[in-house]
């Protein structure tokens, strides 16, 4: 597997590995823009990263995933594509997985019950948005420890999610091989192995989380998946009660009903799961403060998953043949029950009580001074004729004017939107979700001449000229090939070709010429005319070179072109030639263009010699080309408003209106780059929508209110659409609004 401690992954430093599965592998990281704040990055590996369907289910899942926002469902921080490499980053949860908190200790019911009711609220979230997780396991519940109280939960890993349109669409019910079926086989539901997936398939899920978290076992169990398949299709429903006769026996029930074979035999929701776990209890829980739930400030942006879990199940022990009943380990802290929990509860309510009712004196004791004062100043000057005020301040002198503070309805909108950029487009479309992208190119060049480096030894080269035969003999004289003759000089000159010397006619000497060389390479070769005059066939024939031999030459170095002398030339020049590449890309880009990802370089190299070539000296031309894939930020801040605004016209709906200078981006654009130049931008954005009061309705409000009592007005005002609460300034020594309605001024404000 390929090792990433001490690597850099876009904004993450990876510190050390938590756990692996086949396809990929969860790590702890450090986050360098948060002051180095801890999370969890989930890497996918091997042939997965590259695999184009994988690539496509990635984006497709995370635009499912930026739709969700629930306290108990993880939420991610960003996705990326680090040269190739997918990753997902999350926040770090200390307490681990819910698997190792079983290992660990047995959690008492009350515990139990406060876990599960959790799980509860985020599952039944999910199917209200149409998903259904497909994959509830206690690997896949997370749990935050408290310092006292039970855990806090999250779920995660919607890797193997669907929507329930595509449940309908599969409900036909393919067979699958057993070996194939996509989940985690210890917590699947029979029909899930015949391609049916439907809401109760979480319920059955939970229906087996719940038995593990009682027991601490899994209700079926074997090395063999298969097997263990085959179990939950044909095996009887076992009930916790049979492994630990302290379980309530109605809540065994619950769990036996929801891990039901046949689907309608089960709960027909997770409202009814909750209704009969609450009445099995038969006494109340604990339960988790989420006034100030974890993470409320990180963006919910990408979540990028795959179809089976990145993390194999964590094995688990094979039960015993027989169900016995078996003693509850001691659980982590001293409860035991739901009474001695409920006792302890009991004793922190009444502490809080206590406080509460001391403040509440406080409160009220405040409450009733505060007026009374106001009175003595006020009413009884006037009753007994004298002023507690200096002269110089007479109340007439305050402000006539009311005000009123009416707060109004608003929501928070964010999502996270996945765009693509694309070149075969020239605007952005909302519709469609896609911006244009487009190649930017720049090109930088230089040479330089350097002297060459290389040396080699040419060998000598042998003179060449050509020699006379006069034969003065009456017969043909044949001269062979490779007849050697010596000249004056001691040079040693071989014919090249043969040659047939006529005999003497009519009184003429017989002649005839033929090319030669010399024996040995060198200048010596090179004799001058008349320089060989030697006979030769018997001494009928006279040899002579009428002519000088030329072209002889001795060994000799020279310089010639190494590939070190092109290289050096090219190095130099390459790193300025990049920057000034660069620099003339960057030129070109529009406000708000982004590159798309580091630019890819090109160098081409010409010399006007090549190595090996002789030569002293060589010059080298050396051109660097700049590309980059390039998207418009403004465009795609521009696209996710109007989608966040679309969405804000159904939730919270048309009587809201955007708050001016509400809308923010968080974090930066994830991008995820595939072929065809083709790139997956993720947006995340945030609003605030507040009730739409026009200044008529708030003329009107002056009109209605005017000389009432703060009390009169209030109930007026607080009936009004979209306000939430009103607060009233009236002038200094009066009692009631002005009776003026220009002396009324209202001022809007959200929370």
């Amino acid at each position: 597997m390929l090792a990433l401690e001490g690597r850099q992954l876009g904004n993450y430093d990876v510190v050390r590995r938590i756990r692996v599965g086949g396809m990929g592998a969860v790590y702890e990281g450090r986050q360098r823009t948060a002051f180095g704040r801890r999370v969890a990055i989930k890497v996918i590996l091997g042939n997965y990263a590259s695999d184009r369907e994988m690539r496509r289910r990635f984006a497709r899942e995370a635009q499912t995933i930026a739709q969700l926002h629930h306290p108990h469902i993880l939420p991610l921080i960003e996705f990326g594509d680090e040269r190739g490499l997918l990753y997902l980053v999350m926040p770090f949860i200390e307490g681990g997985t819910l698997t190792s908190y079983l290992r660990h200790a047995l959690p008492d019911l009350n515990e139990v019950a406060a876990i599960f009711l959790q799980l509860l609220d985020a599952v039944e979230y999910a199917h209200e948005e149409g998903l259904i997780h497909r994959d509830i396991k206690s690997s896949n519940v997370l749990l935050d420890l408290r310092r006292s109280g039970p855990p806090y939960v999250y779920l995660a890993d919607f890797g193997l999610v669907r929507t329930s349109q595509q449940a309908e669409v599969e409900q036909g019910g393919k067979p699958i091989p057993l070996e194939q079926v996509p989940g985690t086989p210890h917590y699947m539901a029979p029909e899930q192995t015949r391609g049916i997936v439907t809401t109760s398939t979480d319920i059955y899920a939970l229906g087996v989380l719940l038995y593990q978290m009682l027991v601490g076992e899994l209700p079926y169990n074997d090395p063999d998946e298969v097997k263990v398949i085959k179990m939950h299709l044909y095996a009887p429903v076992p009930s916790p009660c049979d492994r630990d006769a302290s379980i309530p026996f109605e809540l065994g029930e619950v769990a036996q009903t929801a891990m039901a074979k046949r689907p309608e035999a089960r709960y027909s929701s997770i409202a009814e799961l909750r209704e009969a776990f609450l009445a099995s209890l038969k006494e109340p829980i604990a339960t988790i403060d989420e006034d100030d739930p974890p993470f409320e400030d990180i963006a919910l942006p990408l979540q990028r998953h795959v179809s089976v879990p990145l993390v194999e199940p964590e094995p688990q022990q094979i039960p015993p043949p027989a169900p016995v009943p078996v003693q509850r380990p001691q659980p982590r802290r001293p409860v035991r029950s739901i009474s001695r929990g409920m006792q302890q509860i009991g004793q922190r309510a009444r502490a809080s009580m206590k406080v509460k009712k001391r403040r509440f004196a406080l409160t009220v004791t405040a409450a009733t001074l505060v007026p009374a004062l106001l009175l003595l100043v006020l009413v009884i000057p006037r009753v007994f004729g004298f002023s507690l005020l200096p002269a110089a301040v007479p109340i007439q002198s305050a402000s006539p004017d009311a005000t009123i503070l009416v707060t109004l309805q608003s929501k928070t909108l964010q999502n996270t939107f996945i765009l693509t950029a694309s070149p075969h487009t020239q605007e952005p479309d909302a519709a469609t979700r896609v911006i244009p992208d487009h190649i930017v190119q720049a090109t930088s060049a230089d040479s330089r001449t350097v002297q060459t480096t290389g040396e080699k030894t040419l060998p000598g080269t042998q003179a060449n000229g050509s020699l006379l035969f006069d034969n003065s003999s009456h017969t043909d004289v044949f001269v062979t090939q490779g007849m050697t003759f010596t000249a004056s000089s001691g040079v040693q000159i071989t014919v090249t070709q043969p040659v047939n010397v006529p005999g003497r006619h009519n009184g003429q000497d017989g002649m005839a010429t033929a090319s030669a060389r010399a024996v040995q390479p060198g200048a010596a070769g090179n004799i001058q005319a008349g320089a060989l005059s030697t006979n030769c066939c018997n001494g009928q024939v006279m040899v002579s070179n009428p002519a000088p031999f030329e072209g002889g030459t001795d060994p000799q170095q020279v310089h010639v072109v190494a590939q070190a002398d092109i290289d050096t030339v090219t190095n130099a020049l390459s790193g300025q030639l990049r920057q000034q590449a660069m620099k003339q890309l960057q030129s070109q880009l529009a406000a708000g263009d982004q590159e798309a990802g580091q630019p890819s370089f090109t160098t081409k190299v010409v010399a006007d010699n090549p190595a090996g070539s002789q030569a002293n000296q060589v010059t080298v031309q050396v051109s660097v080309s700049a590309t980059a894939l390039v998207y418009n930020v403004n465009m795609a801040d521009q696209v996710a408003e109007q989608l966040l605004s679309k969405q804000a016209a159904q939730d919270p709906g048309k009587n809201y209106h955007l708050l001016k200078g509400s809308i923010s981006f968080i974090g930066p654009i994830g991008v995820q780059q595939a072929q065809n130049d083709i790139l997956y931008l993720s947006v995340t954005v945030h609003g605030l929508w507040v009730y739409n009061i026009t200044s008529q309705q708030i003329n009107t409000w002056r009109q209605d209110i005017k000389g009432l009592t703060p009390a009169q007005a209030t109930v007026h005002l607080s009936t009004q659409p979209g306000v939430i609460s009103v607060q009233i300034q009236l002038p200094f020594g009066t009692d009631r609004l002005p009776v003026s309605a220009n002396q009324i001024r209202v001022q809007l404000v959200t929370k």
